[in-house]
Parts: C-alpha cells; structure tokens; sequence
C-alpha cells in the first residue's frame, strides 16, 4: 500500500509537470514580435463595406489565435475612402510607406484604376501586394498584368471583372435556362461603369460581344433590353415594359439600384407574376422578404446571405460574421479568406519581406480556407468554376427560407430538398 501511495504520489507529480508544459507551450503558441500588417482601404458606410471589415477583423483574430504567421501577430489596419478617390489614395500611401502592409485590399471601379497606377509608382521602394475588388474593368489585369507584368506584377484582383457575368466556367445563363426554364427575357441594365462591357461587348484581347448578343448565342429570345439610372426610384413604367414583352424572366443587372423599392413596386406591377433575377445588392441578404413588406418574394439573387458548408470552416466563421451584427456579401468572401492565402504565402517564403516570392506563390499556388479554392491565372483574376470561384443563386421562398437554387453541386450540400420555385406559385402558397 505504501508503494502504492508512493507510486501515486510520483504520478500526480509528473501529470502536474507534463500540465504546466502544456500550458507553457500554449502560452509561449502566442504570437510574438514585430507584426505583419495587412491594411484595407473601403467604404464604411456601405454593406459591402462593413462587411470586408468585420471578415477581416475575423480573420486576423483567427490567425493570430492560431500562432500569426511565422510566429508573429498580424495586425490590420482600416482605411475609409468614402467613394473619394483622393482620400483612397491618401490612405494607400499610408498604408504602404507608413503602416508598412505587405498586403492591400482595396474596391471599387472609381478608385482602384487609381490605386493600381499609384502601387506601380510605390512598388520598388515599398513591395507590396495589392488585391482588388469590385474593378468591372478586365483592362485593369489583361491590359497591365497581361502586357506589363513588370510594372504589374503586385495586382491580383480578388472579385470581380465584366467578364464573370459571361465566362463559361461559371455558366450563369444556365440560370435562366435549366433552373427558371425561360427562354424569353428582359434584360435591365444599370447605367453604370460596370455594365459598360455588359451593353457595349469588348474587344481585343478576351473579346466577347454584348450581353444581349451573348444570351442570343445560346438560345434565349431578348424581348426588352432597356436601361435604369443608378439612382431612379420609380420603376413602374419598366415594369410596363416587361409585361408588355411577354418576357418569361427579368435579368436585372446592376449593383447600385435600391432592390427594396424595386421588390415592393414589382409585387404591385403588371410584372409581378414574372421571375426576376439580380446581380447584387441588397436582395443577396437573408431578411430581404421582410425588408420589402413581401415584396421580395421569389427573388433570385447573387451571392445569397445563406450558410453554405463549402468546408468545414465556413459555419463557424457565418457565425461569428453574424455575431458582429454583419451580412454576409461578396466581400466576406475575399474579406476572410484573403488574409489566410497571404498567410499561406508569407509562411512559404519565410519571409514576409519576400514579396516576388508572394506573388510567384499567388501566380502557382491554391488555396482554400473557408470556401472555394482560391487561385490566379495569369492575369492575376481568379480562376472561376466550382471547386474554384463560384457564383451561387438563391432564392427568397418565404421570410425565414433563402434557399440555393444553383448551381446544382452547391444547393445539394445547402438544402437538397428545395429547389426553384416560380414566382406566381410562390404568391399563390403566401396569400
């Protein structure tokens, strides 16, 4: 017995031992030293805007949670360019000669073109990356990245150019085909820098002809094409337009006109019994039934505000996004993945000061996080098709149901058991 309790007494000393290491370890796990910074530069005020930080601020609480990268903390900087292409480009001076980012994340179709020409001017005396986001022009990869890479070569563009609403990889007109099962459509434009391509086509390098010519191409009959301003609030006479056509699907394409005040017009229209589809905005959030007093039933929207399991880490992160009080946008996307593929680069070189290494990293390496595998083709745009890049569709069946209408492969892991339902038979199951 006195063996015994001698025996024990050793034991309990070794576990108390192989404890405190274990705690020593864990402690000595947290990230020390000089940070690596990652700066954005966004519009506070808006959705998308809001959204970018508050994945980014995730990310970066992930990372450093895990250990940083190399051992060391990663800190993120935010700047507000409130629309103003001035102040963007005060901030990315300072993010990049002051704050030191080896890495920024920076949108819109305004300021990026802007701040891509000032990063070539800072990138020999202050490497860095630079990855945009919502820049429609494909000249900002094809005709830099494409004809000068060395002046080029720190732009990657993240999201997205003109060319997604018709690359083949993606196949979004298969929408309107396969899941709405129209042919005839009325095509809505936006009056706004990133239609441009979508009404005019491009040509030279990656040429494609209008969207309408496109959708011709495979087999739909464009009954109306007309166009809306950015900031128009009355959409009834369009709405006259559309019944009139005999279009079977509306395509509405855009990103700045308000869905709410569309939705609740087109719930009182002559159109109202017609299926509609947008590219952005605020029809991709979860409440918009509720935000549109029912208007917003039967939407189909981009980049919906639902929880896909792409991997096993996309939950948890939707939950902490969704603690923040944030909606997720196409931004998250970027927003929390873009840190870690930063980190998987930086810890391939060792060095974070080894920006060529980055960039050859990012020109030859997939990653994946959360979501899709990112990669970057020679353009530095992403590579576009599941398990890459996607675009999903949802639709608003019910206040409390957003369901993944397409593509197949994701609605199956979303919610195999719903699918598209047209608009007239989703009024007649809600009066």
């Amino acid at each position: 017995m006195r063996k015994m309790a001698v025996f024990g007494k050793i034991l309990s000393f070794f576990m108390m031992v192989t404890i405190f290491f274990s705690m020593s370890s864990v402690a000595n796990a947290a990230p020390k030293g000089e940070p690596i910074v990652i700066g954005a530069i966004t519009n506070l005020s808006a959705p998308y805007g809001a959204s970018l930080k508050a994945s980014m601020e995730i990310a970066v609480d992930d990372i450093n949670a895990s250990g940083g990268i190399l051992g060391r903390p990663v800190k993120l900087v935010i700047e507000d360019w409130k629309r103003q292409v001035p102040l963007a480009l005060a901030a990315y001076r300072k993010l990049v000669m002051n704050d030191k980012c080896v890495a920024v994340f920076t949108e819109g179709s305004e300021g990026v073109p802007a701040l891509q020409e000032e990063g070539a001017k800072l990138f020999e005396s202050y490497p860095h990356i630079q990855m945009a986001q919502y820049a429609s022009s494909d000249d900002l990869t094809l005709e830099t990245v494409g004809k000068n890479y060395d002046k080029y070569k720190f732009f990657f563009r993240g999201f997205s150019n003109m060319y997604t609403q018709y690359t083949p990889a993606l196949n979004m007109w298969q929408v309107y085909r396969d899941v709405v099962k129209a042919k005839k459509i009325a095509l809505i434009i936006e009056d706004i820098a990133y239609t441009r391509t979508m009404v005019n086509g491009k040509k030279g390098l990656n040429s494609y002809p209008p969207y309408k010519q496109f959708l011709e191409s495979k087999g739909f009959e464009i009954v109306l094409l007309t166009q809306v301003a950015a900031q128009e609030k009355m959409f009834l006479p369009t709405f006259e337009l559309v019944a009139k056509s005999g279009a079977q699907l509306m395509v509405w394409a855009g990103a700045y006109a308000n869905h709410q005040t569309v939705a609740k017009q087109w719930q009182e229209s002559a159109a109202k019994d017609i299926d509609i589809i947008s590219f952005s905005g605020a029809s991709g959030y979860k409440n918009f039934i509720d935000m549109t007093n029912g208007g917003g039933l039967g939407w189909i929207a981009q980049f919906p505000e639902i929880n896909i399991p792409y991997t096993p880490k996309s939950l948890p992160f939707l939950k902490k996004l969704e603690a923040k009080g944030v909606g997720l946008m196409v931004s998250s996307y970027i927003g929390y993945d873009g840190p870690f593929v930063i980190k998987a680069a930086i810890e391939k070189t060792k060095n974070p000061k080894d920006v060529l290494g980055i960039i050859k990293f990012l020109e030859t390496t997939p990653v994946q996080q959360a979501f899709w595998l990112w990669q970057f083709d020679k353009y530095h745009d992403p590579v576009y098709g599941y398990p890459y890049f996607t675009c999903v569709y949802g639709q608003h069946q019910g206040p409390d149901k957003f369901v993944v209408v397409f593509p197949e492969q994701i609605r199956k892991i979303t919610n195999p058991k719903d699918k598209f339902i047209p608009v007239k038979k989703l009024r007649e199951m809600n009066k």
